[in-house]
């Protein structure tokens, strides 16, 4: 059953209600077996036809029914003739509070996401064959990078509110695909936040696009004696090259932006000097490569998996913070301002009992995400999205694990092990 449509009891009727006698023969003086009430007396002939319960139509009707809450605040259940807790509707009591206003934006919001999940699958399409043919410097190459970076800018640029969303998509094998594109949009929402222009914006949008271009298989005439113990070296030194054979790379393209090879060459550099490849300080270190950095670190963190398992966006901005001595703290108080305390991705607990996942967040309020819900008697595909900047009275009380998740709860948010990210625009509520 859909979630604009759902039984309530005969006690919760009310005038500015839609409801339809799905039970009823005979409608008495009533109008139609379908119709809004619009005074008590309606309510009443309703009650004398004998039927238990109606089908309320909430996104034609001006209210939400009476709670059952408040019911049993206003009278003894015994009274009215309903049983006080045995009666489950699909949208059962802890969502009868909800305004209007939420449910009645659900299908709009995800037809949205759904949208804004195709823009992500064909963008990684564009970075696969980028990046793929990177190898290969050519005009052609150069043209195809230029095209999707500007179309990314000119999103951000916009004066539409951008909503950073995270993507339900499954996970595949170009993982090095999806991690150009999420530091690509992510660095571009901070540079959009900082306020930075739009050749700014495109020459960081092409420099963090390109930023891991020098990773890749080690040598083979590295290596000496084949041991583990050689290969681990090996591995770490040749990653601690991978800017530098970047840069080496994107300089071979005709005119690829100077600020834009600053970012790949640079964006492993860290504020005190410990970074790579050169070991550059805080003043030697570009804006451009610092935003590319903080992107970098937040999405490897959501992504690579260690002894305890991915992290999740929270902990991921949590042990950034921790940072102070290598990230640009102003960059970073900046991109979580932005991304949100609970970022795309985040597992939930609700001040109502109810458990979601946080799919968007704004800058303007950071604490109050709009939060995916898992709810038994709501088909998955249908799940209620709660944006808590209209519900005022909820709030998050903590932030989860995925493995904290019962087995149906997971399955029903499939929070994925990957986390991407696309930027929608959205226009102002």
């Amino acid at each position: 059953m859909h979630v604009d449509e759902y039984p309530i009891l005969i006690d919760q009727l009310c005038p500015g209600l839609f409801v339809r006698l799905e039970t009823a023969t005979d409608i008495g003086s009533l109008p139609k077996k379908a119709f809004k009430i619009t005074n008590a007396e309606q309510i009443e002939e309703i009650r004398r036809l004998g039927i238990r319960h109606v089908i309320c139509i909430s996104d034609k009707s001006d209210r939400l029914p009476i709670s059952l809450e408040e019911l049993d605040k206003q009278a003894d259940p015994g009274l009215s003739g309903r049983p006080a807790k045995a009666f489950k509707t699909p949208v059962s009591l802890e969502l009868l509070g909800l305004k209007r206003e939420t449910i009645a934006r659900n299908k709009e919001r995800r037809d949205r996401f759904a949208a804004c999940e195709k823009r992500y699958d064909d963008a990684v399409s564009q970075v696969v064959g980028v990046l793929k043919k990177a190898a290969k410097p050519s005009d052609a190459v150069l043209d195809a990078a230029r095209e999707m970076v500007d179309s990314l800018v000119n999103t951000f640029l916009s004066d539409l509110d951008v909503v950073v969303s995270l993507m339900t998509t499954k996970p595949r094998e170009e993982t090095r695909n999806y991690h150009a594109l999420n530091v690509t949009v992510l660095s571009l929402m901070l540079a959009r936040e900082l306020g930075l222009g739009k050749s700014q914006m495109h020459d960081l949008g092409m420099g963090a696009l390109f930023h891991d271009v020098g990773k890749g298989r080690v040598p083979i005439q590295r290596f000496t004696k084949g041991n583990m113990t050689t290969l681990n070296r090996v591995v770490r030194e040749y990653y601690r090259e991978h800017p530098v054979l970047g840069a080496k790379i994107v300089s071979a393209f005709p005119d690829f932006p100077p600020a834009a090879l600053d970012v790949v060459l640079k964006h492993h550099e860290t504020l005190d000097g410990q970074g790579f490849p050169s070991g550059l300080t805080a003043e030697d270190i570009p804006v451009l490569a610092r935003i590319a950095a903080v992107a970098d670190a937040y999405d490897t963190l959501c992504n690579r998996r260690d002894e305890v398992g991915f992290a999740t966006p929270h902990e991921a901005l949590r042990a950034m913070y921790g940072k102070k001595t290598s990230l640009d703290q102003m960059l970073l108080a900046s991109f979580i301002r932005n991304i949100g305390v609970y970022p795309p991705g985040s597992i939930v607990e609700l001040s109502s009992g109810l458990t979601g996942m946080v799919v968007s967040s704004s800058p303007k309020a950071s604490f109050r995400p709009s939060v995916l819900v898992h709810h038994p008697d709501i088909p998955r595909k249908e799940a209620l999205l709660i944006d808590l900047t209209i519900e005022e009275d909820l709030k998050i009380l903590r932030a989860l694990r995925p493995e904290e998740l019962p087995r149906e709860v997971f399955a029903y948010l499939n929070p994925v092990r990957r986390a991407n990210y696309y930027v929608d625009t959205l226009p102002p509520a």
